[in-house]
């Protein structure tokens, strides 16, 4: 654990602490052909705090997520570059559907 204080002004300190994470995941998910969902990580994948999903800069179509079933008329949508956290205790409860064949994201979570 890492804690510091700052002044800001002479009249404001804030305190902080933050907590090293344990069992960090992170990697890329690419679904190969679009229309169909692929699971964002593809076997059991415990988390404490949750997921940040990131659609790749390279992409040149939108990416939609969601749970079991997700597509183009249901996914939270991503636009290349964008992200979103998601409070998840599994990652493989996470699927992914997008635009353009190989297209993907990265992700990172605990």
């Amino acid at each position: 654990m890492t804690t510091g204080r700052a002044t800001v002004g002479k009249q404001i300190e804030i305190l902080t602490q933050l907590t090293n994470p344990s069992g960090l995941t992170h990697g890329k998910t690419v679904v190969a052909t679009a229309g169909t969902e692929q699971v964002l990580v593809g076997a059991p994948s415990p988390a404490t705090v949750g997921v940040t999903i990131k659609a790749l800069a390279g992409n040149s179509g939108t990416v939609y997520v969601g749970i079991t079933g997700v597509d183009n008329s249901n996914g939270f949508e991503l636009a290349p570059g964008e992200q979103i956290f998601i409070p998840i205790d599994d990652l493989e409860t996470i699927f992914l559907d997008v635009d353009n064949d190989g297209e993907g994201v990265s992700f990172i979570g605990n």
